[in-house]
């Protein structure tokens, strides 16, 4: 079973991925968490806590504006550790569209990328149960301070002192 890096802490990971509208529509959402598509999510007649969005890495985030205010939790799933497209999405949810919830890096990360994705909003990380979370943990402090400023710290350097 994955586990969560969640605010600092390591929990075990208790969202169900449903990745088509087949799924969604045979599956009772008001038991459990689940984590479902745009669109599935979109079409729900009422959204509930336990039920948030898994975001594909192409996704355009206009789509996402008008739920925003219902939503709790949104998981952007990284197909590469290459592939930047999640920072940005972050960035612009976290920036741009005022997300203020729990925002999930899942997929195709590496432990080097942590600090960075942090930076973008991200605050919730999806890792394999065999990861050394310690060490990941410790990789989310890898720079005791950055120029510029980001999600996690609005104002940059030359303005903190």
């Amino acid at each position: 079973m994955p586990k969560l890096i969640k605010n600092g802490t390591t929990e075990a990971f208790h969202w169900q991925i449903l990745r088509d509208s087949d799924a969604v529509s045979a599956t009772d959402l008001n038991s459990g968490q689940y984590l479902i598509p745009l669109n599935d999510w979109l079409a729900a007649p009422t959204p509930s806590r336990n039920v948030g969005v898994w975001l594909a890495i192409d996704t355009q985030p206009e789509e996402l504006t008008k739920a925003l205010k219902n939503l709790e939790t949104i998981a952007i799933e990284f197909g590469s550790f290459m592939d930047g497209r999640g920072f940005s999405l972050a960035h612009i949810l976290r920036e741009d569209c005022d997300f203020s919830g729990e925002l999930q890096a899942a997929g195709g990360f590496m432990q080097d990328q942590l600090f960075y994705l942090k930076r973008c909003g991200f605050n919730a990380f999806v890792v394999p149960d065999d990861a050394d979370t310690d060490s990941m943990l410790a990789s989310l402090g890898d720079f005791s301070d950055s120029y510029q400023a980001a999600c996690d710290e609005p104002r940059p350097l030359f303005r903190r002192r």
